[in-house]
């Protein structure tokens, strides 16, 4: 929850992006609510950016029955490097998610599918269809073998949550920016088990106005 937000200017000139209302309550609080809802008790919050509004705000969710403590970067750490400043974990999967998200996403199943398939990694993806306008002519070398009439075609967009094996933390490097497609990368070249989880319902990133 540290960014600055810049695309969403004027409106996080004064409010860290993740406080933004959306209806009555901030963005990230649907998302500490449904953590919550799903039976998470321990929250890390990584700040920098108008990060003691959000101190004020949560405290340490004593009132809200959970345990919340926060990591203060000092320089932008990309969207996973912030785990490292964190010294203690209470369980053997941590799930580590972009605080400015809208999602239904049924976090029980994201993490049976990553036991059920022996993972070491889940990645929560969003479906994203691209509608080519014209026909499209597949070949095998110079030959014409197929012809496709405007044809769509479904690729898989990281969505910004993920769960991981804690063991796997420490290939996060200390205080450094990381990213978690560099974690996924790392994991994967050295055959570990990188797996994806589509998300079928509803699922918004806020990064635009027009968001």
């Amino acid at each position: 929850a540290g960014g600055q937000g810049t695309r969403l200017r004027p409106l996080t000139n004064d409010t860290p992006k993740p406080l933004l209302k959306i209806g009555d309550k901030p963005i990230i609080e649907y998302n500490v609510d449904r953590l919550k809802s799903f039976g998470v008790k321990n929250i890390t919050l990584t700040i920098k950016y108008l990060g003691q509004q959000l101190v004020d705000y949560f405290g340490d969710g004593a009132n809200r029955n959970l345990r919340i403590s926060y990591v203060e970067e000092e320089t932008p750490l990309g969207t996973i490097g912030s785990v490292s400043l964190i010294e203690d974990f209470y369980n053997d999967y941590i799930l580590v998610m972009n605080s400015d998200l809208l999602t239904n996403i049924s976090y029980e199943e994201m993490f049976g599918d990553l036991l059920d398939k022996g993972g070491d990694m889940i990645v929560a993806t969003t479906p994203y269809e691209v509608e080519i306008p014209y026909g499209v002519i597949e070949t095998d070398g110079d030959r014409i073998v197929r012809l496709k009439e405007k044809p769509t075609y479904t690729y898989y967009a990281n969505a910004g949550i993920y769960i991981i094996r804690k063991e796997h933390l420490s290939l996060i490097p200390k205080n450094k920016y990381f990213n978690a497609t560099d974690l996924m990368e790392k994991l994967y070249s050295n055959n570990k088990k990188v797996i994806h989880f589509p998300i079928l319902d509803y699922w918004l990133d806020i990064g635009k106005l027009h968001d």
